[in-house]
């Protein structure tokens, strides 16, 4: 057992080792944190009724696909528990350090470790960077609309992009109905 690590029995009687100063499970290696987080991406995914599926072996450069309504999502899940004060960091670029384009993903799913917090944001938002920084205790953050915005996954629900005054910031919203006449949000339809 590493050094400063405690055991406790956990389900079905197995032992995990946990760390004393945060509580969290230790892993070996980094590829069965990334596996566990992949786990639990889908069964918090499957819970909101997506269909989910996992591409076999690991030559795909998405983690986890998940369908609804016949619409296929590729997602690359990332976690981390990296802090930089009250924030925390995530490197986007594979392990292998390439940096994922928007042909091969739709989403990134961000889990942080330490708050049990998604971040779900579309990959076009994060495409280019070679990591973000997420601040979860502060009110109005950059990414605070993505910050469990398991909704932007849902094919029922539309999206539409409005820029902010910056330009370089997209906030998602729904799109209003068309009426019959086809003008969107027009009272006289």
């Amino acid at each position: 057992m590493p050094v400063g690590m405690t055991n406790e029995v956990g389900v079905l009687g197995k032992k995990r080792e946990k760390s004393p100063a945060t509580g969290m499970e230790v892993f070996k290696t980094y590829k069965q944190r990334g596996e566990w987080v992949e786990l639990l991406f889908m069964t918090r995914a499957a819970k909101r009724g997506y269909v989910v599926s996992k591409p076999w072996g690991d030559s795909a450069r998405y983690d986890v696909g998940i369908e609804q309504d016949g619409r296929f999502k590729r997602v690359q899940v990332k976690g981390t528990d990296r802090r930089e004060g009250e924030n925390y960091s995530c490197t986007l670029a594979s392990n292998r350090l390439q940096a994922y384009t928007e042909k091969e993903i739709d989403y990134f799913a961000i889990y942080l470790l330490r708050e049990d917090i998604w971040y779900i944001f579309p990959a076009k938002r994060l495409i280019g960077q070679d990591n973000v920084v997420l601040s979860p205790h502060s009110e109005g953050s950059l990414h605070e609309r993505y910050r469990e915005a398991w909704e932007l996954l849902d094919s029922r629900k539309r999206a539409s992009v409005r820029v902010t005054k910056g330009g370089d910031d997209t906030i998602p919203r729904k799109r209003r109905k068309s009426s019959q006449n086809g003008a969107a949000g027009d009272p006289t339809g």
